[in-house]
């Protein structure tokens, strides 16, 4: 242990001479102080917050990555250039150590920075808060909204989606046996298209109909908790022309009635803009004790419009992607600021040992090259997996041979490679998202113990069977 820690106290003495590190704080305080005063929001609480943790942390947290890639990449060419890894190398301290030592310096200074930033940020945000309720900016009632939507942690619960490809086969089948389609007809056109009708009739609730949802393994802790249920819905299509302000009913239904039934538990009649998220509070009583809960919305019959007598068009669509979300709450904020600072101290730490694995086998700028190839695979590679066009079905449509083999290509890259997007979660948190601690122990196996750890011992071997002697300062 003696050597090591005396390589992990070197190499911070040393990066904390370095200009990078006096440029990173810099940086640092101007992402803290000077983005939320730069960055306009909307007025409201929930704006002041979204671009203090947006930004403000989004930043921090891209410097401190720069920061952490070149200074692990830096750290081993230079001292072996210097020469002065010799006289390490010849004491009794195995190479393996040298690397744990240099790794964790760079990871222990780096995470210590982000943490200390993200401390300050998240007491600014607050501190912003006060002084804009102290000074009349928010209303109550922003307040109110601001700590049930963002500074929670709200886990999002998905209504049952229908078996689409099992009724468009059976609608195929139908068709079929009955004699409705043509002898010479394209099976796949078919099938694409009744899949696509299917879609469009279960996302359309024209006047005078409704449409159900049920919500499952839904947990409050209280009756008296609000759950949400957050939606988006249009008025005859997605264009941005067509929506306006439209009546419509939701109501809760009782689970234990077939969908035919018309028993309802209670009811919302709302009047809203079309086209924009809405969140309705539910009181958690009406969540069953198999935590079942059953919605409907009720689109009323087409009004009489003008002086010609006809009745205004008002078709109601809800797209899949749109919801509706039943979101419960599960925990406060700073629990759910805790796990996403922990997802970003599992980031330093990764990007730490591969700085320092390209490090132990190349020179500065090669390493950085190098690292830098590797996290923009990482970032771009889902792009390439998701570049083959698929059918109305959700299949792959390759054009040929050559296309299908570097789909799967790009597809093994992809295992093989880590995107440090997958553990970013700046944007669940600025929306109130939970980031599950399912999350957090799965990046910390999958890419931490195992990529991460198949990387440090790449990095340890190449380090200890690289020839020292056999670089020579030019």
């Amino acid at each position: 242990m003696k050597p090591f820690r005396a390589i992990v106290i070197q190499t911070v003495r040393s990066a904390v001479r370095s200009h990078v590190f006096h440029v990173l704080f810099a940086f640092i305080a101007i992402a803290m102080f000077g983005l939320p005063l730069m960055v306009s929001g909307d007025g409201t609480a929930q704006g002041l917050v979204q671009i203090a943790l947006t930004y403000s942390l989004g930043v921090i947290m891209a410097l401190v990555s720069a920061t952490t890639v070149w200074l692990a990449c830096s750290q081993l060419p230079r001292e072996v250039e210097n020469y002065t890894i010799h006289m390490v190398a010849t004491k009794p301290c195995p190479r393996f150590s040298i690397w744990l030592g240099k790794w964790f310096g760079v990871f222990l200074m780096n995470t210590l920075i982000f943490l200390v930033s993200a401390g300050t940020i998240y007491g600014l945000v607050f501190a912003r808060l006060a002084w804009a309720k102290y000074k009349g900016r928010v209303s109550e009632q922003d307040m109110v909204q601001l700590h049930n939507e963002v500074l929670v942690g709200r886990r999002a619960f998905q209504s049952e989606e229908p078996p689409f490809i099992q009724l468009t086969e059976a609608e195929y089948e139908k068709r079929l046996q009955e004699g409705k389609l043509d002898k010479e007809h394209n099976k796949g056109f078919v099938l694409s298209e009744i899949y696509r009708q299917l879609k469009n009739k279960s996302a359309s609730v024209p006047p005078g109909t409704s449409k159900r949802w049920v919500f499952k393994n839904v947990s409050v802790d209280s009756v008296d908790e609000m759950v949400f249920l957050r939606y988006r819905h249009y008025r005859e299509s997605t264009s941005r022309s067509s929506q306006r302000v439209l009546r419509g009913i939701w109501s809760i239904r009782n689970p234990e009635q077939s969908t035919k039934d018309r028993e309802s538990l209670d009811h919302f009649p709302l009047q809203v803009l079309t086209g924009g998220y809405h969140e309705l509070p539910i009181p958690g009583k009406y969540v069953n004790g198999d935590g079942v809960l059953v919605v409907e919305y009720a689109n009323p019959p087409s009004e009489v419009q003008g002086t010609k007598g006809e009745a205004e068009k008002n078709n109601v669509i809800f797209q899949l992607g749109d919801g509706p979300d039943l979101l419960v709450r599960e925990s406060g904020f700073l629990s759910n600021y805790i796990r996403t600072m922990i997802l970003c101290v599992f980031q330093i730490a990764f990007l730490a040992a591969l700085g320092c694995t390209v490090g132990s086998a190349f020179s500065t700028p090669v390493a950085a090259f190098v690292a830098v190839a590797y996290l923009t695979i990482g970032m771009s590679v889902q792009a390439a997996i998701d570049a083959p066009l698929k059918d109305d079905m959700g299949r792959y449509e390759y054009k040929g041979v050559f296309d299908h083999g570097a789909h799967l290509v790009a597809r093994t890259i992809g295992k093989a490679v880590v995107s440090i997007d997958e553990l970013n979660t700046t944007s669940d948190l600025a929306r109130g998202r939970l980031v599950e601690i399912s999350r957090i122990g799965g990046s910390l196996v999958r890419l931490i113990f195992i990529r991460g750890g198949l990387m440090a011992a790449l990095g340890m071997w190449i380090l200890t069977r690289r020839e020292l002697g056999a670089v020579i300062r030019r």
